[in-house]
């Protein structure tokens, strides 16, 4: 019997894979426990629509983020509004929320928290450099804390 892994099988392949296995196995093991479905012609084209609207959905993602970064080589993202005592230190260090957020007011992209790499704690008024991550690509940019 023809099937498509559901997910990633030990000893028989990975997620999205067409495998030809016995039938009783098919049955009573891997449909049984949701880890396949048999590969008829509908389930087929099923699967080929989910896997070309998860690669629109990659490729849309890579290019909204490729316009974000040439929009912020041409802005420059200011957070205001946090407390600070006289030598410039922050009562509440800068999130990756609040960098979200900031870049949403500046450039009306909006960009997950997730996608957001601070790699030191940011607890002073100035400029620092954060990155930012869609799938490989990575970019630095700057940030202003006034």
């Amino acid at each position: 019997m023809k099937i498509i892994l559901l997910k990633d099988t030990a000893k028989l392949g990975k997620r999205g894979e067409i495998k030809e296995v016995a039938d009783v196995y098919a049955i009573n093991v891997l449909i049984k426990k949701e880890l396949a479905v048999q590969a008829t012609p509908s389930e087929l084209a099923k699967w080929k629509a989910k896997e070309d609207s998860q690669k629109h959905k990659k490729e849309l993602a890579v290019n909204t983020f490729v316009q974000l970064i040439d929009k912020l080589r041409n802005e420059k993202i200011i957070i205001t509004g946090k407390k600070h005592d006289e030598k410039g230190q922050l009562f509440a260090q800068i999130k990756e929320v609040d960098i979200a957020d900031a870049i949403f007011k500046t450039t009306n992209f909006s960009i997950d928290p997730k996608q957001i790499i601070i790699s030191t704690q940011i607890k002073s008024i100035g400029e620092h450099i954060i990155e930012l991550k869609q799938g490989a690509q990575k970019e630095k940019i700057m940030i202003e804390v006034k």
